[in-house]
């Protein structure tokens, strides 16, 4: 049976969470006048999201969600359209933000082709997600694209039978210990970390040494990773 690598998108492949964080940058900046305490305003909008997610899922618009709430929590007055409206462009720049490629990932995915099967297996709202997918540019490189609500230990499972893979040779590559490495060990298979110095706290948890885990630097080395793991027979 051949190998498959099955890889999260946002983070792993290409620059997400720094947009976010431009985003609440903005928003700070914006409500300074109405709450000029930083930590507050962000353990408001870290509460609120606590909140949301599991109401209303990920991505772009519902984050947005997320910080109109945030703003109506702090502001006591009635009117606030003005500042509606600016969080509103603060959403549009969010949500057409360009694609920007992680350096080496379409190179390194072209490579791993031959010798794997390639899927890609991303969270989060499924019209946005799709239409990354397609702006990206990789799409052509992976056999299988999935958009689940949250890669959960039991999404694991199901990815599995539903493709027919052996976790004895499948590996989820990604940045989040939360939803990319943890569950996955969790379900059996292999997992690579590619640590991302802007990962969404929300999606940070310890990662401790594991028999079946990996690290990675960047994508660029999993190839001379599964090489050493698995040399080639040829």
């Amino acid at each position: 049976m051949k190998k498959c690598l099955i890889f999260d998108a946002d983070d792993t492949l290409w620059e997400n969470n720094i947009y976010f964080e431009r985003a609440i940058e903005e928003f700070l900046e914006l409500i300074l006048p109405i709450a000029p305490k930083r930590e507050c305003v962000l353990g408001v909008l870290n509460e609120v999201e606590k909140e949301s997610i599991p109401l209303w899922g990920y991505g772009s618009r519902n984050f947005i969600n997320s910080l109109v709430e945030t703003f109506r929590r702090l502001y006591g007055e009635h009117d606030g359209a003005g500042y509606l409206s600016a969080i509103e462009q603060i959403g549009e720049r969010l949500l057409n933000h360009p694609m920007d490629i992680i350096p080496g990932v379409s190179s390194t995915l072209e490579s791993l082709r031959e010798r794997y099967r390639l899927m890609l297996f991303t969270k989060g709202d499924v019209e946005e997600q799709s239409s990354k997918v397609d702006r990206s540019g990789l799409k052509g490189h992976f056999d299988c694209i999935e958009i689940t609500e949250e890669k959960t230990t039991d999404a694991y499972h199901e990815l599995v039978q539903r493709h027919i893979l052996d976790r004895d040779f499948t590996f989820m590559v990604g940045n989040s210990p939360r939803s990319d490495v943890l569950p996955a060990l969790r379900a059996g298979l292999w997992a690579v970390f590619v640590p991302h110095p802007h990962t969404w706290d929300l999606e940070h948890e310890e990662v401790e040494p594991h028999p079946r885990l990996l690290v990675a630097q960047s994508l660029r080395d999993l190839p001379s990773l599964l090489a050493e793991l698995f040399p080639p027979q040829d």
